[in-house]
């Protein structure tokens, strides 16, 4: 027997991010291109000396993705979605090493700096690709004026594709999610079900940050599940749960975007267990 609990949250387009913790594949099957930013070619004169050391930048970003959160972990033992700001832009960026402080993304007639998590970074389960120059990731409002939009730093810009303007400056589409899987466990391998499914008429993006407490653990992080939908379609993860172990049940807690946004999900221990 299965127990249904439904919510609502909300996502936003991406371009070229993944789904389960990774950022490279998308279920709406669209491929992602990366958006060079080529050095200067017409830089300032050529000067005699070691004195005078070239200071150009040449910066790629690989990957844009507009999300309602980000996930981060807060102890080595839990995960959660970060939603304070309105909307996020996450920059997955390679090249030349960046000073952080000396880039900024302009929106909106304002600038924004790169979201700082103090500890806790964000989360990255194993395998997931992560290069030295990293992610940036800018917490913006939920709605502007995207036109102006770019990444600058002082001696370049790049600028976003349409898709991804059309996203920052447009309301995010609804989404609906479900959580699954079974009331009691014995011997078998139990199984959990996340399904979510845009109800909005544009593209969009979920994020979620699943934990487990029990049966012999205090809390220890599942899983991030993250990825890009197109208007009506949905998607499903199904993910390995730990059985009940010496009568204690495993409980699951599902966290998005909004505290409403919360599901929990326990397995307790078969009945033949208990005895």
């Amino acid at each position: 027997m299965h127990r249904r609990r439904l919510l609502a949250l909300v996502g936003s387009v991406a371009v070229g991010s993944g789904c389960t913790g990774t950022e490279t594949d998308s279920p709406s099957g669209e491929t992602v291109t990366p958006m060079p930013v080529p050095d200067p070619t017409d830089g300032p004169p050529d000067r005699e000396g070691p004195d005078q050391p070239d200071q150009s930048v040449s910066i790629t970003v690989r990957s844009a993705a507009v999300q309602p959160g980000v996930v981060t972990a807060n102890t080595p033992d839990s995960i959660s979605v970060v939603d304070d700001a309105g909307q996020y832009l996450v920059l997955s960026v390679a090249g030349d090493a960046l000073d952080r402080s000396a880039v900024e993304f302009r929106f909106s007639g304002a600038s924004y700096p790169p979201e700082v998590f103090g500890g806790r970074g964000l989360y990255r389960e194993s395998g997931a690709d992560d290069d030295d120059a990293g992610l940036l990731v800018f917490g913006l409002p939920e709605t502007g004026d995207a036109t102006d939009a770019e990444l600058a730093w002082a001696d370049g810009s790049w600028s976003p594709p349409e898709r991804v303007v059309d996203r920052l400056g447009a309301p995010s589409p609804p989404m609906r999610v479900s959580f699954d899987g079974p009331e009691t466990a014995g011997e078998d391998d139990p199984r959990l079900t996340v399904a979510v499914t845009n109800e909005g008429n544009a593209p969009g993006w979920f994020v979620l940050a699943l934990n487990r407490q029990g049966p012999l653990s205090a809390s220890a992080p599942v899983a991030r599940i993250a990825g890009e939908l197109t208007a009506g379609a949905t998607t499903t993860r199904t993910l390995d749960a730990v059985p009940p172990e010496d009568g204690r049940a495993t409980r699951y807690r599902l966290d998005g975007p909004g505290q409403e946004n919360d599901l929990t999900h326990e397995i307790a221990p078969a009945e033949s267990d208990e005895g």
